[in-house]
């Protein structure tokens, strides 16, 4: 599911497939949150059907705030309400300081995420734009 998951970040990170037809990435980002203390890697499902994922942790370097590491529902599932769901049953397992980074140019998520946030909070967020790891980001953040 990964794979769908960069399949759709390459329309705004300009990624290419290897020459076996496969996008790389770093295996151990995936593997620490189904081995690593303060991980938590959730499987998202609408109509008993696998719909998504939402990759949850600690940040490594401010603990008191959680992380939406990676963030996909598969677009069959998409404007029904099952990412924002999803993300609430997140914030409900996980109350406290929040932060949520979304690619500038992604605009379906920037409006995606923004909408959620603001209705889960009561529209009490504050966004900033920043680098992380050489890319710009938004970052939506939020208690919960």
């Amino acid at each position: 599911m990964f794979q769908l998951y960069m399949h759709d970040m390459s329309e705004f990170t300009q990624l290419g497939v290897s020459g076996e037809g496969k996008y790389e990435f770093d295996q151990k980002i995936i593997d620490a949150y189904f081995h690593e203390a303060q991980h938590f890697p959730y499987f998202i499902v609408h109509e008993n059907d696998l719909a998504g994922f939402a990759l949850v942790r600690q940040h490594p370097y401010d603990k008191t705030v959680l992380d939406m590491g990676q963030f996909f529902v598969l677009r069959k599932h998409t404007r029904k309400g099952v990412g924002q769901r999803a993300f609430e049953l997140c914030l409900q397992k996980h109350p406290g300081q929040w932060q949520v980074r979304v690619l500038p140019r992604n605009l379906p998520a920037q409006s995606f995420w923004k909408k959620t946030v603001s209705k889960l909070t009561g529209n009490e967020f504050s966004s900033r734009t920043a680098d992380y790891q050489g890319h710009d980001m938004t970052f939506l953040s939020f208690n919960c």
